[in-house]
C-alpha cells in the first residue's frame, strides 16, 4: 500500500472508539469463558493488560454492568456476574415475550435476503455433525437475523441487552445433548411459520422455544448447585 493511500485509510483513534473496543474485547472474553463467572475485574489491571487508560475501561464496565454481565460483589468489587436461577428466570421471561414479538413481526413481510440467511443458519444447525463453535455462531445468527427481520430498532435494542444470557448460556458445549436434539426442530418450526407468513404460529413457536430453553437452563443450574453442595 502506498504511503498516501495508507494515510488516507487510517483515522486517529478517539476515546469513544477506544472505549467501544475495550467493551467489545471484555464482552467477548466473558461470553467465551476466558473471564469466567466470579472473576474480579480491576480497572487498573484491565487497563494495563489492554494498554489503555482507565477511562475507557471504566466506561466499558458500566455498559457491561447495565447488560447484567458484570456485578458488584461486596468487598471484592466488580466481578463477572455469576449464573443464578433468579437472573435466568427474569431474563428469559422477558426474552420469551421479545423473541415472540420478533418472530411475529418477521413473519409479516419477510425480507427475502434475510430469509435466506435464516435458512442457511438453520441448515448448519441441522447438520448431523457440526463443530460446537460453528453451531453456536449459526444459532446466534438465526436469532439475530430474525430480530433484524422484525425491523424494529427498539426491539433490537432490548434484545441486544439480553444477548449475554443467550450467547453465554445457550452453547453446544454447555446445554445438554437432549435439549439440543429438541431445540433444533423448534427453530425449524419458527422458520417455517415465518416462511409461510403466519404471525400467530411464529410467535407461539418462538415463545415456546424460549420457555423450554429457560426450563432446561434452570434444571441445569439446579443440578450444578446440588453437585456443589455439601453432603
Amino acid at each position: 500500500m502506498e504511503e498516501s493511500a495508507l494515510h488516507h485509510s487510517l483515522e486517529p483513534i478517539i476515546i469513544a472508539s477506544t472505549a467501544q473496543e475495550v467493551y467489545r474485547r471484555l464482552k467477548q472474553a466473558i461470553l467465551d469463558g476466558d473471564l469466567p463467572p466470579g472473576s474480579r475485574l480491576v480497572e487498573r489491571i484491565l487497563a494495563e493488560k489492554l494498554e489503555v487508560s482507565r477511562t475507557p475501561v471504566r466506561e466499558a464496565l458500566k455498559s457491561l454492568s447495565a447488560e447484567g454481565l458484570v456485578m458488584v460483589d461486596g468487598h471484592r468489587g466488580l466481578i463477572v456476574a455469576r449464573l443464578s436461577m433468579v437472573n435466568v428466570e427474569q431474563a428469559y421471561i422477558l426474552r420469551e415475550t421479545l423473541e415472540g414479538l420478533a418472530a411475529r413481526l418477521a413473519s409479516m413481510e419477510p425480507n427475502r435476503t434475510l430469509l435466506e440467511q435464516l435458512s442457511q443458519s438453520l441448515g448448519v444447525m441441522e447438520m448431523e455433525v457440526v463443530d460446537p463453535d460453528v453451531f453456536d455462531r449459526a444459532h446466534s445468527s438465526f436469532h439475530d437475523t430474525m430480530t433484524e427481520m422484525a425491523q424494529n430498532s427498539y426491539l433490537t435494542q432490548c434484545l441486544k441487552g439480553l444477548e449475554g444470557f443467550r450467547t453465554r448460556m445457550v452453547s453446544l458445549n454447555w446445554v445438554t445433548k437432549t435439549r439440543v436434539a429438541t431445540s433444533v426442530p423448534e427453530h425449524r418450526k419458527i422458520y417455517q411459520a415465518i416462511l409461510e407468513r403466519n404471525p400467530e404460529l411464529a410467535e407461539q413457536y418462538a415463545r415456546e422455544h424460549v420457555r423450554r430453553t429457560r426450563e432446561g437452563l434452570i434444571k441445569r443450574i439446579q443440578g450444578m448447585d446440588h453437585e456443589s453442595s455439601p453432603p
